[in-house]
């Protein structure tokens, strides 16, 4: 049996495994990255948030102000009804007067509506900046454990890769390139192994004279998918 293929098995283990590892070392950062856009979120909601918060007292303010000028209107109104001259003076202006107090009336319900907004609004933020700080927290919590795993990992990486570069001085010159392809395309899986008669990756039928030649060691590709194909020894 050609000693390239005897060693197809150990080889795929080993890609698999430092795929396997590879993927935790980028996991990490991006469980960071996540947890960071979704900390930009919040404090973007929050900004939202003061915005309309601005918007809701400056609305109170101008209600407040116009009750304070309403309220100087109706005194001077009740100056003037003092000083009546008739009797329809004095209904004209009484009529004021009281159109006056119904609109102050309504004006401080308004009033009293857009404070509890305001009070709301105030409530929504310092909530907003609680879930700030706390994914800020989730974050460092985050990056502590991805540091601490990180070595450990990065050591487990080198080591097969060190493993896998004594199986590649095996391979054939002649399918490097090949292999190369093989790995850049499908990674770990660049090999695949045949199982009842078929391939595990694409699950395609070895065709009977296909599984003499892999029975005999030869290297061969899956006419359907396109890896290297090997049997578990036996």
């Amino acid at each position: 049996m050609d000693k390239t293929t005897g060693l197809l098995p150990d080889m795929h283990q080993v890609h698999q495994k430092l795929e396997s590892v590879r993927k935790k070392l980028d996991r990490g950062p991006r469980m960071i990255a996540t947890q960071e856009r979704l900390r930009d979120q919040k404090q973007e909601e929050r900004d939202a948030l003061k915005t309309k918060l601005t918007e809701l007292r400056k609305a109170a303010d101008s209600k407040s102000l116009q009750l304070k000028s309403n309220e100087a209107k109706i005194q001077d109104l009740q100056g003037k009804l003092n000083a009546a001259a008739s009797n329809k003076e004095y209904e004209i202006i009484s009529s004021q007067i009281a159109a006056d107090n119904m609109a102050n009336s309504v004006l401080e319900d308004e009033i009293l509506e857009a404070l509890e907004k305001v009070d709301q609004g105030v409530q929504a933020i310092t909530d907003a900046e609680e879930a700030i700080e706390a994914q800020e927290d989730l974050i460092k919590k985050t990056e502590a454990e991805v540091n601490a795993s990180k070595a450990g990992l990065e050591e487990q990486a080198a080591t097969l890769e060190a493993e896998l570069a004594v199986f590649e001085k095996e391979i054939p010159s002649t399918m490097m390139d090949q292999y190369r392809r093989l790995v850049d395309a499908h990674g770990a899986s660049c090999l695949t192994e045949v199982e009842n008669d078929a391939c595990t990756s694409c699950y395609a039928i070895v065709a009977p004279q296909e599984k003499v030649q892999l029975n005999m060691g030869k290297v061969m590709l899956c006419r359907s998918c396109g890896r290297i194909m090997y049997q578990q020894k036996s």
